[in-house]
């Protein structure tokens, strides 16, 4: 930047002698002392320079680029964070089974309990096996073959709950979603009382809606973070404000990595042009 310096100085002061030359050739003319104007001129030249002053007062391309590239790439945030923001996760907590709707075969086995005899294991046949509702009502019935097999067909996949009761048995029951659970095995053991197995699947799609709106959130809020640096990139009063409001666009994730690869290299580009922010031709003087 020195040697720029220099160079701008010698053209100044080449003007100047080309002008005092002309001045001395006319003895009407009154000659003048210029060598504090050529100074002033030359520091006025230098100072152009640096803070990218072109005729007719044009932003300087550079920086025009980086301001472009900022600004894609924040545009490119806030249009994922808003799509982000409009997807609705009804359709999905609806269904939190992933599976599509419809209708699903609940089928299972009932099977003795074997004792410490070695006794038991036997298939139960013709045994009633009770299909209930989330409250209890009862909704079919059948029974189970000669390989104590039951199925109910053409089930709606809402919570059911399958019940067995035999005399000196424990009644079993299991609450179960069609189609969650492809074949249930059910061992029935003497005693009294209900033994009931909860099979339905753990579901954390709550969890994930709510991080995924957070993380839209703060995608928006860095994105416009970017626009706010692209204007004090337009403004060029701080080059360390620029970059830094920069930086933190790039947690945008506009089309994952091409959005903050935009921002990046337009903060390349004003790294380039820092000379032409205020502050740091203030801290070059």
């Amino acid at each position: 930047m020195q040697d720029d310096d220099g160079l701008v100085k010698v053209r100044v002061m080449d003007e100047f002698d080309d002008l005092e030359s002309e001045l001395a050739a006319d003895d009407e003319e009154i000659r003048v002392d210029s060598s504090d104007i050529r100074t002033e001129a030359s520091e006025i030249a230098i100072r152009a320079i640096r803070q990218g002053a072109e005729i007719g007062g044009e932003l300087p391309v550079v920086r025009k680029i980086a301001i472009m590239l900022i600004m894609a790439g924040s545009l490119l945030g806030l249009l994922f964070g808003v799509l982000l923001i409009s997807a609705d996760p009804s359709d999905l907590l609806s269904n939190p089974t992933g599976i599509a709707e419809g209708e699903a075969v609940v089928a299972g086995l009932l099977v003795n309990e074997i004792t410490e005899e070695g006794e038991g294991g036997e298939y139960l046949e013709g045994v009633e096996v009770k299909l209930l509702d989330e409250q209890g009502n009862l909704i079919t019935r059948t029974f189970t073959d000669q390989n104590g097999r039951f199925m109910f067909d053409e089930q709606t996949r809402q919570t059911r709950i399958v019940e067995v009761r035999t005399d000196g048995n424990i009644t079993e029951q299991r609450i179960l979603i069609p189609g969650e659970v492809t074949q249930i095995t059910i061992t029935m053991r003497a005693g009294s009382g209900t033994n009931t197995v909860d099979l339905r699947m753990d579901s954390t799609l709550q969890d994930s809606v709510d991080v995924g709106t957070a993380v839209a959130v703060f995608t928006v809020l860095t994105a416009a973070i970017g626009f706010g640096a692209a204007m004090e990139a337009l403004r060029g009063n701080s080059y360390r404000r620029t970059q830094w409001l920069s930086g933190i666009a790039l947690f945008s994730r506009g089309g994952v990595f091409i959005g903050p690869g935009l921002i990046l290299a337009g903060m390349a580009l004003n790294r380039i042009a820092r000379r032409q922010f205020e502050d740091w031709t203030e801290l070059e003087e």
